[in-house]
């Protein structure tokens, strides 16, 4: 019986952090959404017109390192630009959600915000400035133009920051010591440490 409540907390746990990750991921989506309309807009342009790169986790840099993964492990990668844009949108919401289990993560080790959100930040771009060079063919992070960088830094930062705002939102819905049925604003870990 234990086990199985115990089971029952880690797949809620892990549901929160996916459904974190999403809204985080939507967030993230929206501003990259915004960022170039407002660009297009700047230049007298077309969204569909713009060629230069804005951001590297809304570019083709994203298909690059997956299908590079893919590749190794499957020994396949989609070749058709149909492929690629559904690898792309596969992978950005795919591993956008699935981090955001993390946050729950770091929610237990250090309790509450802000900073479960700045360590999570902080793990985010870190995955970025190493992930995008070493899969992803894009210049090492410290030969990255600077608006590259800085753009780099707010969407983490805004994606960061959805998934901490979602998961503390659900956190204080559920509370897995409340008795079955029951909805607490409680939150666990404020409670273990008397708060």
């Amino acid at each position: 019986m234990g086990a199985r409540r115990g089971s029952a907390t880690v797949l809620r746990e892990v549901a929160r952090g996916v459904v974190g990750g999403a809204v985080g991921t939507g967030a993230m989506t929206l501003t990259a959404r915004l960022h170039r309309e407002l660009h297009a807009r700047r230049d007298g342009i077309r969204v569909d017109e713009i060629e230069e790169i804005l951001d590297y986790d809304d570019s083709e840099h994203v298909v690059i390192a997956a299908s590079t993964l893919l590749q190794h492990v499957v020994g396949w990668a989609p070749r058709s630009a149909r492929g690629r844009q559904t690898l792309f949108w596969l992978v950005h919401w795919g591993y956008g959600s699935a981090v955001g289990v993390g946050h729950v993560a770091l929610r237990r080790v250090l309790g509450r915000e802000p900073g479960p959100g700045l360590a999570f930040f902080v793990g985010c771009q870190t995955m970025a400035l190493g992930l995008f060079p070493v899969l992803g063919e894009t210049p090492p992070p410290w030969r990255w133009e600077r608006r590259l960088l800085v753009t780099s830094m707010v969407q983490h930062a805004v994606y960061a920051g959805g998934v901490a705002a979602a998961n503390t939102a659900t956190a204080r819905l559920v509370d897995t010591r409340a008795r079955p049925g029951a909805w607490s604003l409680r939150h666990p870990a404020r409670e273990a440490f008397g708060r």
